[in-house]
């Protein structure tokens, strides 16, 4: 046999090898039980006294509201991270000190009701509805 007929036969090989189709697995569907949820959190936001003028406070106490909506939607949703510490000396409990954090990326958040309270403070009712790729993330 000629190198060149070797060669072409090689090369041929190649490519049907290259041309094998790999099947790809579909991803299941959804189970009867992970319908999409919603969840939903009040925020509540007081003026702050270093305002300037009331509609300033109105605005920051609102501003404060939702965001205190969006970290109560955040905790329901993927939990708190809690760490404390304490200090002892002589047996006596010197500090105790403990933070919960939070973080997430939201988005969807609807306010559906927002209240202004009589003493300037502000609530805010928000939802978000949780679908199928949200319980996703947390079974791969």
């Amino acid at each position: 046999m000629s190198k060149k007929f070797i060669f072409m036969l090689a090369g041929l090989i190649m490519i049907l090898v290259g041309c094998y189709v790999v099947p790809v697995k579909e991803t299941p569907p959804p189970k009867a039980e992970w319908v999409p949820i919603t969840i939903r959190a009040t925020g509540s936001g007081a003026p702050p006294p270093s305002a300037i003028s009331p509609a300033q406070a109105r605005l920051m106490a609102e501003r404060a509201a939702k965001l205190d909506g969006y970290r109560n939607l955040i905790e329901q949703a993927y939990g708190v991270n809690i760490s404390s510490s304490s200090t002892v000396r002589d047996f006596v409990l010197q500090n105790d000190t403990i933070r919960a954090r939070v973080e997430a990326f939201v988005k969807g958040a609807k306010i559906t009701d927002t209240r202004h309270l009589s003493d300037g403070s502000v609530e805010v009712e928000m939802e978000l509805t949780l679908g199928y790729e949200f319980r996703q993330m947390f079974t791969q």
